[in-house]
């Protein structure tokens, strides 16, 4: 995923804006979930998992900032 790239590395995709990262993983997200659970439940999953996520890369977005 693109931000754990560019919270983990120095350099290689800092200039892209967070929004745009955002886009793109969570359109994978829904994707991968899409594909492996049927009816209404895979949005709960999918918003269980987004949260997760956005949790996970704030505590990174944190670290670096100290």
């Amino acid at each position: 995923m693109p931000r754990l790239i560019k919270y983990n590395t120095n350099g290689l995709i800092d200039d892209i804006p967070d929004l745009s990262l955002a886009v793109i993983e969570h359109t994978a997200l829904f994707y991968l979930i899409d594909q492996r659970f049927k009816g209404r439940n895979k949005y709960i999953y999918f918003a269980v998992a987004g949260s997760l996520y956005e949790y996970a890369i704030d505590g990174m977005k944190k670290r670096e900032a100290k």
